[in-house]
């Protein structure tokens, strides 16, 4: 399964972050250590066993910090700022812990005798000291990161409204000439070609919805549902029993709120790459379910299989599969999953967090 962002996609360099802090992580040790090694370095001559302990217990402290890291920065970095200070509490133990742990194995090989009661008292301000400036740091560098990150984003959404509201203009030129014209050929139709009218008044609603989608931010999931049912239900009409097309919802699905014309660009996906070029056609499959407090949408095809690498669909031009991706990563910070179903198909998974008053 791949997972793509916008995020990935514009700056490729995304794990040079994690670079960075180690390279921040190693440079706050090396500048505390030498701080603190201040007073002995002047007062006592330097030799090769002091700088011996000196980098060994620079060694420790690194590796006790590296889980304390790895906890707070990657595996519970979705955590608020408040509810990951009061881990510290749990972690500055599991720091000190893994510290005196390492002392307690190194010493007899360096033939020292293990630390004492009172050897861990008095390591024990040092050190928490030592942690909270290391982390104070990491944090305090996390927080601009994250607010430059913010900022960009927020100058990125101003052009995509900008964008937007351009092609709402486009899209606003005379749009009651085409639904009046509409109207007009269906009132034309004689009453046997009752299945045309039908098709018709859909075709319109479509275009309704679509006009409607420069309008709003955002619109109801049922909504969006119900204009990929009149949606596929023409695309049916161009293939007949080469395409068949269900949309499940589980029954405790809340009505969500997401951006209009979220799905069309996936299921048009399917419909180009899925059903057209085979010969029997296939199936399209919408589903959601609620899986960890998140509505989890699903756009799933069989038919052929797609010829292409699945990391090429979000590097096309255009507005398809990659504003799609932007726009879940803007509006939820949620990524859009793509991979390959058993019939070599594609299929495409995201999720919307459920707000918290439903």
């Amino acid at each position: 399964m791949i997972f793509i962002t916008s995020e990935m996609q514009r700056n490729p360099s995304i794990s040079n972050a994690t670079r960075q802090e180690i390279l921040l992580f190693v440079s706050c040790f090396l500048i505390m250590s030498i701080l603190y090694a201040t007073p002995s370095l002047i007062n006592t001559s330097v030799t090769a066993r002091y700088i011996k302990e000196l980098l060994v217990d620079c060694l420790f402290m690194a590796i006790a910090c590296l889980p304390v890291w790895w906890l707070h920065f990657r595996r519970l970095a979705h955590w608020s700022l408040k509810k990951r200070f009061f881990l510290h509490l749990f972690s500055a133990v599991l720091y000190y812990s893994i510290w005196m742990l390492l002392y307690q194995l190194y010493n007899p090989l360096d033939g020292k005798l293990p630390m004492t009661n009172q050897q861990i008292l008095q390591n024990l301000g040092p050190n928490l000291l030592f942690y909270i400036q290391v982390f104070s740091i990491l944090h305090m560098y996390h927080f601009f990161r994250e607010r430059e990150m913010q900022v960009r984003l927020e100058k990125e959404l101003r052009e995509l409204a900008y964008r937007g509201e351009i092609n709402a203009l486009k899209a606003q030129i005379q749009p009651h000439f085409l639904f009046n014209t509409l109207s007009s050929i269906s009132a034309s139709l004689p009453p046997e070609q009752e299945k045309t009218r039908v098709l018709i008044a859909r075709l319109a609603d479509t275009f309704r919805y679509a006009l409607l989608s420069t309008k709003e931010a955002f619109v109801p999931l049922a909504n969006e549902l119900s204009f990929m049912e009149k949606y596929l239900s023409l695309e049916k009409v161009r293939f007949g029993k080469r395409l068949q097309y269900r949309i499940n919802i589980a029954p405790n699905v809340p009505q969500v709120q997401i951006p209009p014309m979220l799905l069309q660009p996936l299921v048009e996906n399917a419909v180009k790459h899925g059903i057209e070029p085979a010969l029997e056609g296939g199936e399209i499959e919408i589903s959601c379910i609620v899986k960890s407090k998140k509505v989890w949408i699903k756009v799933n095809n069989t038919g052929s299989a797609y010829p292409g690498s699945l990391e090429e669909l979000f590097q096309r031009k255009g507005v398809g599969i990659s504003n799609t991706a932007k726009r879940l990563e803007r509006h939820y910070g949620e990524e859009l999953a793509v991979s390959r179903n058993i019939s070599q198909g594609l299929c495409f998974e995201f999720c919307i967090p459920i707000p918290t008053n439903q």
